[in-house]
């Protein structure tokens, strides 16, 4: 999931045991807010978004086996595609990861892009933070 309100979009990523609406829509649930629109593709666990979560406004849908953009509404999933996208290049440049080290390296990977994209900021920030947890 990403957020547009911010540019470059902010993402929110869980390693899921499977891809269906029962394991979906809670962390949807969790970090949509309410009065909020949602843009996918026509992945079959999504269809009852809306009937379903009631602080989901709207959901619109883009088939991607007719277009990427739907040509009448516009709506599109490339701002989460481009999240994923530079996920998938930090992994690259680490030459990867163990299975079970992905869901730290994407949890460190979502804190970096809200508070550190640079080392110093990483630094400056994380040090800021063990400050107010733990006043001397």
């Amino acid at each position: 999931m990403v957020d547009t309100t911010h540019q470059p979009s902010l993402g929110v990523m869980r390693v899921v045991p499977q891809r269906d609406a029962a394991t979906l829509y809670p962390i949807i649930q969790q970090y949509c807010k309410p009065g909020s629109t949602i843009h996918s593709d026509d992945w079959r666990a999504y269809r009852t978004i809306v009937p379903t979560l009631p602080t989901i406004t709207s959901h619109s849908i883009v088939n991607h086996s007719v277009n990427f953009v739907d040509p009448v509404t516009g709506v599109h999933t490339q701002n989460v595609e481009s999240y994923w996208n530079r996920v998938k290049t930090k992994l690259k440049r680490m030459k990867g990861c163990r299975g079970d080290q992905l869901p730290s390296y994407l949890d460190e990977f979502m804190w970096r892009e809200r508070h550190g994209i640079t080392s110093r900021e990483a630094f400056d920030n994380i040090c800021r933070d063990i400050a107010l947890r733990y006043p001397v």
